[in-house]
């Protein structure tokens, strides 16, 4: 997967927020970080032999500490921590590389659907909502644009990737319920041309309004129940 056509995307996404003046500086930051996060997921999936579930999420914290739930040398964030997956599997499990492990044991495989590491800290542009205190947040409108925009060059391409380990009865699921809310209608048709979903098969998410995740939607869906 190459980076140069989401580039070009995001190049002209700032040009239309005039930073063109900024993009060189956080496009550095974000074709690293692109590069290095694609490497860590891609050599992950080798790892598994079957993708019984699918987690769609958002993307990688990243950042000067590379915060990633694939890298094992950083922390557990909010995002899924270590007891989540405890609690599910009803096992203890020592760290982030076990962890990870157990993940990919059970055929549990999580992608992002942004190709983008925007922060607060490392570009100009990011996730956060607009506002006064956060100008060069993007609207819901403007981040659902840039998610089609990169989708035949993203997560069209990771889909592909994916296909040939998916098994017969994947469960496909949001992680967060604004993803849900966002983007399931534009990634639905990706799923149902990749035979990863049917029409009639509903995605569930497993977001907890309070924060983190919700583990009794989380272990339904695991334990086969949803």
């Amino acid at each position: 997967m190459e980076y140069d056509k989401n580039g070009q995307i995001l190049r002209e996404f700032y040009a239309r927020h005039d930073l063109t003046d900024c993009f060189e500086r956080d496009n550095t930051y974000l074709e690293s970080a692109f590069d290095e996060i694609n490497r860590i997921w891609f050599d992950n999936l080798c790892k598994i032999d079957e993708v019984n579930y699918l987690m769609i999420a958002e993307a990688p914290l990243w950042g000067k500490s590379k915060s990633y739930i694939y890298n094992p040398a950083t922390p557990f964030t909010q995002f899924f921590q270590k007891s989540d997956l405890e609690y599910v599997l009803g096992t203890k499990i020592r760290d982030k590389a076990e962890f990870i492990d157990r993940c990919n044991q059970i055929g549990l495989l999580i992608i992002d659907i942004s190709p983008f590491a925007l922060n607060t800290e490392d570009t100009t542009i990011n996730y956060r909502r607009k506002s006064k205190l956060n100008p060069h947040g993007i609207t819901k409108r403007e981040y659902r644009l840039l998610i089609q925009e990169t989708l035949p060059t993203f997560f069209d391409c990771k889909i592909k990737e994916l296909v040939p380990k998916a098994s017969s009865d994947i469960r496909v699921f949001f992680r967060y319920a604004r993803v849900k809310n966002m983007f399931q209608n534009i990634v639905v048709d990706t799923l149902i041309a990749s035979n990863i979903i049917t029409s009639q098969n509903p995605i569930l998410e497993i977001s907890n309004p309070a924060g983190g995740i919700n583990r009794s939607k989380f272990k339904k869906i695991i334990d086969g129940r949803e």
